[in-house]
């Protein structure tokens, strides 16, 4: 599979209702939420270039297929640890960092837009 980048936008909520509620907007828009098998397919050897919806600034991740994952925002530092799909959820996790990412998200696509959302913690 020929590596791939694109851009997903992270809805970072602070609270679990709201981003119920975020999420519920985009299925509403249109969004599809995808499966396990689509979500392997879109990030494994992948880069993805994102953007925190709290305003947080940018990130680039390599999703390596061996599991790995290296994470670098411009403003703040590289981390490095481990992806994994579980279920219908993009797991990570980071054994050096800040700890304030989600430990899992689902990720909604619509025209080749891709959206994720925290699944708790």
């Amino acid at each position: 599979m020929p590596m791939r980048r694109f851009a997903l936008f992270a809805i970072a909520a602070l609270l679990l209702t709201a981003c119920a509620t975020a999420k519920e907007q985009y299925v509403e828009d249109g969004y599809r939420l995808l499966s396990g098998a689509e979500i392997t397919e879109l990030v494994s050897g992948n880069t993805v270039e994102g953007l925190y919806g709290s305003g947080a600034g940018s990130f680039v991740e390599y999703y390596a297929p061996d599991g790995r994952i290296s994470t670098t925002e411009p403003r703040t530092q590289n981390y490095i640890g481990t992806w994994k799909v579980n279920g219908a959820l993009l797991c990570f996790t980071y054994p050096t960092g800040t700890g304030s990412f989600p430990k899992c998200v689902e990720i909604a696509v619509k025209d080749d837009r891709y959206v994720q959302f925290r699944t708790g913690g």
